[in-house]
C-alpha cells in the first residue's frame, strides 16, 4: 500500500467556470489510461486500435494525446470539450493533481490562469486526497 499523498492544510474551493478552457489551452501532455482509451474510443465510435492510431503517440509511456499543431488538444473545439463527458481522468480530476496541492504556493499559482480557484463550494481534504491519488497511481512517474 502506497503512503497517502500530502495535502496542503488549504481550504480548497474550486468550480468550473462556464465558457472557460484555460487549462485545456496551455501547453503540456495530457496521459491516458487503458480505461480513458476504452472509453473515449467507444464515445467517438471508434475501436480502441483506430482511436490509438489516429490520436495517441506512438511508442509513449504512459501514453498521450498527440499534440496538434497549431492547437493544444485534437478535442478542444470552439464551444469546449468535445469530449468532456468521456474526457481523460487527467482532465478529470484537474485542479486537484499531486503538485497542485501540496502547498499553498502550488495552489495559489493556478489562479493565474484558472478563473475557479477559490471560487464555489469548499471541496472536502478526502474528494482532494482521492483525486490526486488516483492521478498519482494512474501514473506515478510524472
Amino acid at each position: 500500500m502506497t503512503e497517502p499523498l500530502r495535502v496542503g492544510r488549504l481550504a480548497f474551493r474550486f468550480q468550473c467556470q462556464p465558457g472557460c478552457t484555460n487549462c485545456c489551452s496551455r501547453p503540456g501532455d495530457v496521459f491516458l489510461t487503458e480505461e480513458d482509451i476504452t472509453r473515449i474510443a467507444a464515445y467517438l465510435e471508434l475501436e480502441p486500435a483506430e482511436f490509438e492510431k489516429r490520436y495517441i503517440e506512438p511508442r509513449s509511456q504512459p501514453k498521450r494525446l498527440t499534440t496538434p499543431r497549431p492547437r493544444t488538444c485534437h478535442f478542444l473545439v470552439a464551444g469546449g470539450c468535445r469530449i468532456h463527458e468521456v474526457k481523460p481522468m487527467q482532465c478529470r480530476v484537474f485542479p486537484f493533481w499531486p503538485e497542485n496541492i501540496e502547498t499553498r504556493a502550488g495552489w495559489s499559482s493556478l489562479r493565474r490562469y484558472c478563473p475557479g480557484v477559490g471560487t464555489g463550494p469548499l471541496v472536502t481534504i478526502q474528494s482532494v486526497r482521492e483525486q490526486a491519488q488516483a492521478y498519482h497511481h494512474a501514473f506515478p512517474d510524472i
